[in-house]
């Protein structure tokens, strides 16, 4: 090799050096740009939540903060405020959706589902995970979630992973869905269970009082608590209740234990099974101590009751109907109305219920129900009476006049006062035209019509079965749907039923 060609070697060694450490410096800056943003635009987390109490709404507002402390870009959107423009760009969606009902969406999403889920979208370049929030208790479980899950998919949107259905908050499911996203972002998250689950607090039964003596219906009682100094609400709230075993059920099951358990804790606290499920036993394993089994007992569920006063009364009121399935008394209307003696502790908590409050500007409230709904439309209007509104109008029904009478002094008795202005008492046994709520509303159409005109929030606490479904029908009938969409939007269309 000649010393010409050495050099010329040499002078190739040397650039193809300075090529490489300059692709270095490069891929190092750019490495450092992403660094200090994780995620560009075309990256950003569209979070959208369709909430009828406010969990999803909570949930994804949890997230949306968690995510900007990890420097993850993220919007979040009401599903009402959601357009098509919005799904076509984003490249990956957090949905938090409830399911209403007997697997109905959300009142604020009922835009979406005839503006954007009855139409067909290129969603090709979008990535999706579902929190489906439930109960298992009624059917069609998490439907609404699953309904969108399958739309986003006809639609050629891609899972980040799989659906994760909620069953009444329930820890081990949030858990679930806190490990995927973990999976997906790379990063720790806070921790969902701290954020559904509250503490108990220990009111004291202390009236307890049939409502309906002779009625044809199940019975209707008033439930009276005495809360302890902290516990507040205001009026749309739901109190949450810890069901719990009787006294007798109890010692059934230690007549057949107790000796048993006798042996290996002679110490043993019956009352520690006060809110463990003797109602449906875990099969217990070969050679299983019988305190291990108990361990392994699942706590009873809890059950939800509109609040029917407000804290400035002194007491707790709750209005609750018998419910019977297969000859049995229903766990929490049971323990209520009939196996907690007065006196007793009830564990109890308070669930804040946003979309079903009472309007922060005076205008006037137009109230429907019927029979236990009454309890939510009540406390609106002990909050009206400390404030002094005046314009309400109170539509409620029964089954007959002569038995299911309730509280119909005290809504007189607000109706003599200038509380309510209007008051209209229906009656579906009596053999009258006007039988249901929904006839009545039919028969004052212009003067709901005025109502509306000025102003009027309406709210509707009821069975959802027959009396929300023909409410919302006559709403319509009478006003038209684009009005109706309207009043949803606005937030002057309000319900709570069950």
């Amino acid at each position: 090799m000649t010393e010409a060609v050495s050099y010329i070697l040499i002078a190739l060694a040397v650039l193809l050096f300075l090529h490489v450490l300059w692709l270095v410096l490069l891929l190092w800056q750019n490495k450092s740009k992403q660094l200090k943003q994780p995620l560009d635009q075309s990256h950003e987390y569209l979070i959208i939540y369709a909430t009828q109490s406010g969990n999803a709404a909570n949930l994804a507002q949890q997230t949306a903060e968690k995510f900007k402390h990890l420097n993850i870009s993220n919007r979040v959107l009401d599903i009402q405020h959601v357009q098509a423009d919005d799904l076509s760009q984003a490249q990956n969606i957090l949905w938090f959706v409830s399911t209403y009902g007997e697997g109905d969406a959300p009142d604020a999403a009922r835009q979406f589902l005839f503006k954007i889920m009855s139409k067909s979208l290129d969603l090709s370049q979008q990535k999706f995970a579902i929190l489906a929030l439930g109960d298992r208790r009624y059917s069609n479980f998490c439907q609404f979630g699953l309904n969108l899950e399958a739309w986003l998919k006809q639609n050629n949107a891609q899972e980040l992973f799989k659906t994760v259905c909620v069953d009444h908050l329930k820890p081990q499911d949030l858990v679930t869905w806190k490990n995927q996203l973990e999976q997906e972002i790379h990063s720790s998250l806070v921790d969902f269970t701290e954020i559904a689950s509250k503490p108990w607090s220990a009111l004291t039964l202390s009236e307890r009082e049939l409502l309906n003596r002779g009625s044809q219906g199940n019975p209707l009682y008033r439930i009276a608590l005495q809360f302890p100094q902290g516990f507040d609400w205001q009026s749309g709230d739901i109190i949450e209740v810890q069901c719990a075993n009787s006294d007798a059920r109890i010692q059934q099951f230690m007549s057949v234990y107790q000796a048993e358990i006798a042996q290996l804790a002679p110490d043993f606290d019956a009352q520690s099974l006060k809110i463990k499920n003797l109602h449906l036993l875990p099969n217990r394993l070969t050679d299983e101590d019988v305190l291990t089994w108990i361990s392994r007992f699942k706590e009873l569920d809890y059950r939800e009751y509109s609040a029917a006063s407000i804290p400035s009364m002194g007491y707790l009121q709750l209005v609750i109907r018998q419910e019977i399935y297969q000859g049995q008394l229903g766990l929490g209307s049971g323990w209520l109305t009939e196996h907690a003696v007065l006196g007793e502790t009830i564990q109890a908590r308070v669930r804040s219920n946003p979309s079903f409050h009472l309007a922060e500007h005076i205008r006037p409230i137009i109230l429907i129900g019927n029979g236990s709904g009454i309890a939510g439309l009540m406390s609106h209007l002990h909050q009206c009476q400390k404030l002094g509104y005046i314009n309400n109008w109170l539509i409620y029904g029964e089954r007959q006049q002569q038995f299911d009478r309730g509280f119909v002094e005290q809504m007189q008795a607000w109706k003599q006062r200038g509380t309510l202005r209007e008051l209209d008492l229906v009656y579906s046994r009596d053999g009258h035209k006007v039988r249901y709520v929904s006839d009545c509303l039919h028969k004052k159409s212009h003067q709901l019509e005025t109502w509306v005109e000025r102003g009027a929030v309406i709210y509707v606490c009821g069975s959802l079965k027959g009396m929300a479904q023909d409410v919302d029908n006559a709403l319509t009938d009478i006003l038209g749907e684009d009005v109706v969409e309207q009043l949803i939007q606005e937030k002057r269309y309000l319900r709570d039923v069950y």
